[in-house]
């Protein structure tokens, strides 16, 4: 029987299970023009780098905030859907570097790195390779990809992936937001440049022959469905966060490639500006509560994935909403950081394991990690307590974390009750 196995760069980053997506993106500085406008060329009047003068802009306290969140890596998007680069690009002019910035010259990238080497976060990339303000390219357009005009934008993106892969050292993920037209249709020829400069990144909806792909989880809401396949099939995972899609989070068991799911969400609620994703003022009623996320966190962390929290920064180029990512933060460690009870590596009777109290306990959350270096093969498992079922459901993978209320017992029992062979646990933890 086949089973899809991960990668070593996989399993090191569905350990990670917290990081955050830093949104610095230009269209905040023109709230009063609507639609598209950001993604066509538009944005060299509109959004001239002269203009752009933030007053605060501090990459160290945008990564100082995502180490209070808990965040263990941080994907920065170094060039959104205007084109703007946050780096000195050679490629065009129209980058931070031609701001005022540090007198000129800046380098928001590097800055960025620095501040993750100095908190201990993993850094990541984003790069928009289908949509460009600059060269008015626009992915909700239709493209004759093969056209001179759209060959000439691809050796461009090429360009500046090469420089961003580069420049900076190893990243542990590269973003590609909507996934990637392939080389075949007319799209930019990635994968030579990723083997070449960065071999062991993991790819959100990277090239299809890339070994260390992640997909996204089918919505931007933090959500991973109950159950949520770390393996899926081609075709089933190139979205592009418009339309919510249940199809793309579940997966397949059986699927053939090793893509586990990502949920990105905005630190804000879809109704603020950009969906969430992007800063106005005004607009701090529609942050997130504390227990609006550590729910998004138990049904994205806790249906094995990562989850992925944005960061929407200000005009002023800092984020203003550091208070609620330490909030978060500290109630993931008030409720996920000293088990009651835990069992590490447990040796299974019958496909059972325990874990006994003495006395009867509440019990809020039972936590269960699969050992899935050799692939995910736990298909079905249930829990019980004091030897009656209490909760059935059929994926574990990286970890699974089912949430209970008003329930208290001796003694909890994990079941595998259905496996494609050799299943193991990694360990049971109860809180």
């Amino acid at each position: 029987m086949y089973i899809a196995k991960p990668t070593k760069e996989q399993l090191a980053w569905q350990d990670m299970e917290l990081g955050v997506l830093i949104h610095y993106c230009l269209e905040i500085y023109r709230p009063d023009l609507g639609g598209d406008w950001y993604k066509t060329d538009r944005v060299r009047t509109a959004l001239a780098p002269e203009t752009i003068r933030p007053e605060k802009l501090d990459p160290a306290q945008w990564v100082r905030s995502a180490a209070a969140l808990g965040a263990k890596y941080a994907v920065l998007v170094t060039n959104h859907c205007t084109g703007f680069s946050l780096w000195d690009s050679k490629v065009n002019d129209f980058s931070i570097a031609h701001t005022g910035w540090r007198g000129g010259g800046g380098d928001i990238c590097r800055e960025f790195i620095a501040a993750c080497a100095k908190y201990g976060l993993k850094p990541g990339f984003y790069y928009s390779t289908g949509c460009n303000g600059y060269y008015n390219i626009n992915d909700n357009w239709k493209w004759d990809y093969r056209s001179p005009e759209y060959q000439a934008y691809v050796k461009n993106v090429e360009a500046q992936v090469t420089e961003l892969w580069t420049m900076y050292g190893d990243l542990f993920e590269i973003w590609f937001d909507g996934g990637i037209i392939p080389p075949e249709k007319g799209g930019p020829d990635l994968t030579p440049i990723l083997r070449q400069h960065q071999p062991h990144a993991i790819c959100f909806q990277g090239p299809r022959d890339w070994a260390h792909n992640t997909r996204w989880v089918g919505n931007e809401d933090g959500l991973a469905p109950e159950n949520c396949w770390a393996t899926t099939n081609a075709g089933e995972a190139r979205y592009d966060g418009t339309v919510p899609d249940e199809k793309a989070g579940v997966g397949d068991p059986d699927g053939k490639y090793y893509w586990p799911a990502e949920c990105d969400m905005p630190n804000r609620t879809h109704r603020a500006f950009g969906g969430g994703w992007a800063w106005k003022a005004g607009e701090e009623d529609l942050l997130y509560s504390t227990d609006e996320l550590l729910d998004c966190y138990v049904r994205s962390v806790g249906r094995n994935a990562n989850m992925l929290m944005g960061m929407a920064i200000s005009t002023d180029g800092d984020f203003q909403d550091e208070a609620q990512f330490k909030a978060f933060g500290g109630r993931i460690r008030e409720t996920f950081g000293m088990p009651r009870a835990f069992l590490g590596h447990p040796a299974l009777s019958e496909g059972k394991c325990a874990l006994s109290f003495g006395e009867s306990v509440p019990v809020k959350y039972v936590s269960i990690r699969e050992d899935i270096a050799d692939g995910q093969r736990i298909r079905g498992f249930r829990i019980l307590a004091d030897g009656l079922p209490v909760y059935e459901s059929a994926c574990v993978g990286h970890r699974r974390i089912v949430p209970f209320e008003n329930l208290s017992a001796r003694e909890i029992t994990v079941e595998i009750t259905k496996d494609a062979g050799r299943a193991s646990i990694r360990d049971v933890a109860v809180y």
